[in-house]
């Protein structure tokens, strides 16, 4: 099943989001990695496009898997660049290596091993290469953690999409009808596709028995500040669109009375960091 719905097939519609798609080769290139991938993990369900990240030789783009046996749609991310369409997992980070991701705001390069972030000659590396590379941080931890935070901060479903079943399993709500044009013009409309952080949802995922209520997961209602979220629609008010200003590039629609929709992230990996002077 697919909580974040977005099928390779559907990229077409975040052009009419923020503008952004992937070309014809990307599209292609990914399909057959994804498949690959899926081939050789022998993953249960669908691979589903997550974003693409801009770097300054070569651009990401980002897959991701959701268990569908899991109590929670953990997800699972994989990367390709765009001169090698194999997708690899994204590595796993220690504190230490968070802690070093969250002080950079350079731009990607698109050099998952480049390490020389302090200005360190690349001759350190062996010359042998069949050596294994030293463990260090790199551009795909950085990687691994800019996706992580993206997520976190703006992957979306519509409120009453999703729901608990008596196993406390978040399942797809196959009673979703889709988003009226009044509930989808308001930020509570929109709920973070990530485990509950609020004190509400956490005890509502631990009480015993069916959960009734669709405010099992945060809202972005409660985000601060409140108007880094963006609400627009098409010109026929059929699609509400949802952007997001500190994570520049995120974009989220859903087609109204339908349960189609689906988000994407299309940016630098860099987010706003002058939002705050900016509202």
């Amino acid at each position: 099943f697919h909580h974040q719905k977005m099928e390779i097939n559907k990229i077409f519609r975040m052009g009419l989001v923020n503008g952004s798609c992937l070309n014809s080769e990307e599209q292609s290139g990914l399909e057959v990695a994804m498949l690959m991938r899926k081939l050789q993990e022998n993953l249960v369900g669908q691979p589903l496009f997550w974003g693409k990240i801009y770097g300054s030789t070569q651009d990401y783009l980002i897959v991701q898997h959701v268990d569908p046996y899991a109590e929670f749609p953990d997800k699972k991310f994989y990367f390709c660049t765009t001169s090698d369409y194999t997708l690899k997992a994204a590595p796993p980070l220690n504190e230490e290596y968070s802690t070093i991701a969250s002080k950079i705001a350079s731009p990607f390069l698109g050099d998952p091993s480049f390490f020389a972030y302090n200005g360190e000659e690349a001759d350190q590396e062996s010359e042998d290469p069949e050596a294994k590379p030293v463990e260090r941080f790199r551009e795909v931890h950085r990687l691994t953690y800019t996706i992580q935070k993206i997520d976190h901060d703006c992957f979306l479903v519509p409120r009453g999409s999703l729901s608990v079943d008596t196993g406390k399993r978040v399942m797809v709500n196959n009673n979703y009808q889709g988003l009226s044009y009044q509930t989808s013009l308001q930020l509570r409309a929109y709920m973070h596709l990530r485990r509950p952080e609020n004190p509400q949802g956490i005890a509502l995922m631990k009480r015993p028995g069916i959960v009734k209520t669709d405010d099992f997961l945060d809202c972005i209602d409660k985000d601060q500040p409140k108007e880094m979220w963006i609400i627009s629609h098409d010109s026929a008010g059929t699609i509400s669109f949802v952007r997001n200003l500190y994570w520049e590039g995120y974009g989220f629609y859903a087609v109204l009375k339908s349960n189609d929709y689906g988000g994407a992230y299309f940016g630098t990996g860099v987010p706003n960091y002058d939002i705050a002077f900016m509202l």
